[in-house]
């Protein structure tokens, strides 16, 4: 008996509906951040190599347009957290170019074209997942630098309120995890997928209610997966989250292997349908956004060329219809 909450993959999906090219970055890279505001999509940070960018990329959610460059962060950062809250992008931690973690925290105007340097972390926090709810932002989980050169996978979470420019503490993830990635959806935060303390990657997924202050364990992913793109975004009637690419870790293994695959989770039935359509290159260390017509972007990522990481400028994208899940 098939897990309600896992149904099959279609198999059908991927002769009817393919990932198409966009533009491509100017600038190839892994571990950065996606937001979207004011009708634009902007790639921020990351890395290539032994190289951290504080570079900044845009362009339109409409049509096709390449990419144009934005005023840069005042730091370089990659594997870091960022989400917009009332107006403005907030950029949260992360690591340098020694793969030291950061509490910087800096915060983009976009009309002024202009970083500004906010409220830092309590600690520096890396490969964390944010996300506005209510005005207010949320930072879960991570790989937190405790000083003496250790660090610790958290279930942490913190919220920042721009009023006062306070940093507190509410309830903490049910499972603690790193490399996750945290979306808004409705009057629900989502912390989905990540890194155990014990190196595999996971398939949890879990749902904040502030409300009751409280973390409720959601059915899982089919595919465990750390640093992929997600979004929420709605198709006919139905509200979703849309997960694509990554990396997984094995149990007792250190080597990480990216995917093609893209999994769909129904607000409504609680379910996810890991769809038959695969990405043109397995990816991880991506992220995503909508464009406005619906079809979900993945934008840059890492990839491995002869056992060698490469990493990517690509820009994909697949425009989801109500055939991709059942019930419909």
């Amino acid at each position: 008996m098939s897990d309600p909450g896992r149904d099959a993959t279609v198999g059908n999906a991927s002769s009817s509906q393919q990932w198409v090219p966009r533009p491509p970055l100017r600038q190839a890279r892994g571990g950065l951040e996606v937001v979207t505001i004011d009708g634009k999509i902007l790639a921020i940070g990351g890395f290539k190599g032994e190289d951290v960018f504080p570079d900044v990329e845009v362009r339109r959610t409409m049509g096709h347009g390449s990419w144009s460059n934005l005023h840069p962060m005042k730091v370089g950062r990659a594997n870091f957290a960022a989400a917009v809250v009332r107006g403005r992008v907030y950029a949260v931690g992360g690591i340098d170019v020694h793969s030291n973690g950061r509490d910087v925290v800096e915060v983009f105007d976009m009309a002024k074209n202009h970083w500004a340097t906010s409220v830092p972390l309590p600690l520096p926090r890396d490969s964390a997942g944010a996300a506005e709810l209510h005005g207010l932002l949320y930072v879960a989980g991570g790989s937190v630098t405790l000083g003496d050169n250790k660090f610790e996978t958290t279930d942490s979470v913190l919220v920042f309120n721009p009023d006062d420019g306070s940093w507190r503490p509410v309830a903490p993830l049910r499972v603690p995890r790193q490399k996750l990635r945290v979306v808004t959806s409705g009057r629900h935060l989502y912390a989905i997928g990540g890194q155990a303390p014990t190196g595999e990657t996971v398939t949890t997924v879990e749902r904040y209610d502030p409300e009751s202050g409280s973390w409720t364990t959601m059915n899982p992913m089919h595919e465990s997966r750390a640093l992929f793109g997600v979004v929420q975004t709605t198709v006919g009637h139905r509200r979703l989250l849309v997960v694509v690419g990554g990396s997984e870790v094995g149990v007792g293994e250190t080597t990480s292997v990216a995917r093609r695959t893209t999994e769909v989770f129904d607000i409504e039935s609680g379910s996810w349908r890991l769809l038959g359509v695969l990405l043109p290159t397995k990816r991880g260390s991506n992220e995503c956004a909508v464009e406005e017509g619906g079809s979900i972007v993945t934008i840059g990522g890492v990839t491995s060329l002869d056992g060698k990481p490469k990493f990517l400028s690509d820009v994909d994208a697949l425009h989801l219809t109500p055939h991709h899940w059942p019930g419909r």
